[in-house]
Order: structure tokens, then C-alpha cells, then sequence
């Protein structure tokens, strides 16, 4: 130190200044010194660190290590240890003043090798967990990293300026509205995303529908603020975390684990062709095997109960088969018959209100799969099969006049 003092004590232009010059040198010095050690050992744990001593057994720990540099933050703190001990022979006692400021210059760093070294080591554990479709600690870990950067921040400006941290803690009972109003969106998704980990609500691979937000999808990612989903159709939406605590949405995982899909679905009768059976009918229908035992059970009732009543002059007085009935009980027993179809869940066939569209003939039971292609195929040939047999029971579908047909009767009507 002394030797660049005298140096510029001769410099014309330094002379009266030698002090403040040998501060700057110093800290330039300092600077670059730290930058050159860094960089050094950066790259010597890069090369030996990672390459020949760590060797992960689980590859995703293994990869986030890798991704995020954390070993090599550590070469910023061993960069400020070997400073620290060579702050005696850059400066000498003569000088405590120029000593005091690389002092605090280096705790300083230290505080931020620190501060780096927390956010990388969490940077590690939410790339392990962001997947985890049981952890969903994404959303909970980056407000843990904006605490501790905010406090870090406090604490290193405190010791900068002399101050304790306390003194700037107490100031921000002075600004907390402000900071109610700018992370509002921040405390809102954190409370949202603890609920949703806490009450199990919504984890990562789920299917979710909600119209709101024309949200049909997979859910890819849960951070702190929003839900990222994954459309049918490829399409990437991100929904407010706190939209999904507020607003209802559909999750599809308790259909996913049953194992089973429900189908229901109706079709559509026309009321002008539901009629009662004749005994010609019935001995046609029972070449089907599925309802030969009904038909015939319901025969031998049905006589009991008619004999009591005379059915000869009009059918009415009595009971009878009608084709509406029979073909309900045929595309139950039909849908019963499907080994794709889950027994284990309810099968059964109904009749909904009357509407201007006809009489609806709902089929509802559950297909042993959950895979959408599948479920479809198996949805579409039972329809396939019952609207082709429907004729069988000279029953029709309602169907709307298309628009030539439309046409073609107002102008029968007109003649």
C-alpha cells in the first residue's frame, strides 16, 4: 500500500489526492480480482465437479443440479474467502479506512453469494417437483424465494448503511397498503395455490373444463399466480390460480381413476310411430334374443290379466305391449350385453319429458375405458346399432324437415 502512495505522491496530477486514488485502484482491483476467481472456478467445477465427482442416482435431481449451476455459486463465496485473506497485503494498517470500506465491500458480497445460493438451491427443488403431479409445490416455493430475496435485500441495505434491519422492518408497516395493492395478484395466487395443494383440489396431469375461461385440457403447470393448461386442441391457456378458488371448474380425475366413462345420450322418438304391439309383432320380435324370454314372460302375464277384461272388442280395456316399451328393455339388454361396457357403474335406458323434439330415449351406463378415442368408438356403435334396429320395432326418429323438404311442403300446401 505504502509503495502506491509514494507513486502518487510523484504523479504531478496526483499529488494531494494519493489517498482517494489508492481507494479506487483498490476496488477496481478488488473487482476485478473477484470477477477473475469466479470465473475460474466456475469453470473448474463445471469441468470436475460435475463432470467426474457428482453423480446423482436420480437423474431429474441429477439435471436440475446441472441446469441451475449450483455448485459453482459456491465459487463466488470461496472468491470472497480468498480476498478476505488477501486483504492484509493489499492493505496495510496505515489505512483502516480504505480496509474498512473492502471490508464491508466484501461482507456485502458475501450476503449476495448467499442470497444467490438460496435462490439456486430452490430453483432445484421446484425443477425436481414442477412435474410431480402429487407435490404441487411450485406456486408455494417461489413465494419462499420472494421472501427471502425481499428480507435478503433489507438485511444486505441495512448493513450497507449502518442501519439495523429493524429499522427498515418497521418502515413497511408505513407502506403496506402499497404492497397490498402491488402483489395483490402475488398473495392472491399464493392463497389459491395453497388451497388447491391442501385441499387436493387440482394436481398436475388433471383434465379440466371451465367454460369461463374456454378451459378444456390437461393442466401442465401450477405456479404462483396462474394454472397453465394444455387444450384438445394444442392451444396453451394460463388461468388465474385464484379464477379456479372463486369460480367453479370441472375436474375430470375421479372419471380417470374409475376407470370407466360415462355415456349418456338420448335419441330422440318420434311420438306419431309409438303403437301397441299385435300378436304378428310379437311373434316377429321373437326371433330376437335378447327379449324372446321378455316377450314371451310378458306374453303369459299378460293373458292372466286380459282374460279379466274384454280385450276382443277393444285393446284398450286391457294391457299390451307397446313398441316404445319393448325396444327399452331391447336396448338395455343390448347395452348390458357390450363387454366394453363397465356393470360395475349403472346401465340403464330411459324415458325423459316429452319435448317438441319427440319422446328422448336416454341410454346411460359407463364404457370400461378413459381414453377419448375409445370411448367415442365404443359410444358411437351402440347408436349405430340402435338406430339401424329401430325399424325393427316400426319405431322412427324425430328428425326437422330440411330445408328442400321444407320447400317442397309449403308448396303442396299452396296447391
Amino acid at each position: 500500500m505504502n509503495w502506491l502512495m509514494n507513486l502518487f505522491n510523484n504523479i504531478e496530477i496526483m499529488r494531494g489526492y494519493p489517498l482517494i486514488a489508492v481507494e479506487i485502484i483498490l476496488i477496481i482491483s478488488l473487482v476485478l480480482f473477484l470477477n477473475i476467481i469466479a470465473f475460474i472456478l466456475r469453470k473448474i467445477s463445471r469441468k470436475y465437479l460435475y463432470n467426474k465427482l457428482i453423480h446423482l442416482k436420480d437423474p431429474n435431481w441429477n439435471k436440475a443440479v446441472k441446469e441451475t449451476d449450483v455448485i459453482t455459486t459456491i465459487g463466488y463465496l470461496v472468491s470472497g474467502f480468498v480476498i478476505l485473506f488477501g486483504l492484509e497485503f493489499l492493505a496495510s494498517d496505515s489505512y483502516r479506512v480504505i480496509s474498512q470500506v473492502i471490508n464491508k465491500i466484501i461482507n456485502v458480497y458475501f450476503q449476495f453469494s448467499i442470497l444467490i445460493l438460496i435462490n439456486k438451491v430452490l430453483n432445484v427443488v421446484i425443477i425436481v417437483n414442477s412435474n410431480n403431479p402429487h407435490v404441487p409445490l411450485k406456486g408455494i416455493l417461489q413465494f419462499v424465494k420472494i421472501f427471502f430475496n425481499f428480507f435478503g435485500v433489507l438485511i444486505i441495505l441495512a448493513f450497507f448503511i449502518g442501519k439495523e434491519p429493524t429499522y427498515f422492518i418497521s418502515a413497511l408497516g408505513l407502506i403496506a397498503s402499497i404492497l397490498l395493492i402491488v402483489f395483490k395478484d402475488t398473495i392472491l395466487g399464493l392463497t389459491a395455490s395453497w388451497q388447491l395443494a391442501m385441499n387436493k383440489m387440482l394436481y398436475i396431469g388433471d383434465w379440466i373444463t371451465m367454460p369461463k375461461h374456454n378451459v378444456d385440457g390437461e393442466v401442465k403447470d401450477i405456479s404462483l399466480t396462474s394454472v397453465s393448461v394444455k387444450n384438445f386442441d394444442n392451444t396453451i391457456i394460463s388461468v388465474p390460480a385464484y379464477d379456479l378458488i372463486s369460480n367453479s371448474f370441472q375436474n375430470w380425475k375421479g372419471m380417470q381413476e374409475s376407470g370407466a366413462r360415462r355415456i349418456k345420450r338420448a335419441i330422440y322418438i318420434d311420438i306419431q310411430s309409438i303403437k301397441f304391439l299385435d300378436s304378428a309383432m310379437v311373434e316377429r320380435l321373437k326371433k330376437i334374443e335378447l327379449i324372446r324370454d321378455y316377450l314371451s314372460t310378458k306374453e303369459n302375464e299378460l293373458k292372466e290379466i286380459n282374460a279379466k277384461h274384454d280385450v276382443k272388442s277393444n285393446m284398450i280395456n286391457g294391457m299390451g305391449l307397446t313398441n316404445i316399451g319393448t325396444f327399452r328393455i331391447y336396448c338395455e339388454a343390448y347395452v348390458k350385453s357390450r363387454t366394453f361396457i363397465n356393470l360395475k357403474f349403472t346401465a340403464m335406458v330411459r324415458q325423459l319429458p316429452m319435448s317438441a323434439q319427440g319422446l328422448p330415449l336416454e341410454i346411460y351406463c359407463f364404457a370400461a375405458t378413459t381414453e377419448w378415442t375409445i370411448y367415442e368408438k365404443y359410444q358411437s356403435d351402440i347408436f349405430d346399432h340402435l338406430l339401424a334396429v329401430m325399424k325393427e320395432f316400426d319405431l322412427n326418429v324425430f328428425q326437422e324437415l330440411s330445408g328442400n323438404l321444407n320447400t317442397a311442403f309449403r308448396r303442396n300446401s299452396k296447391k
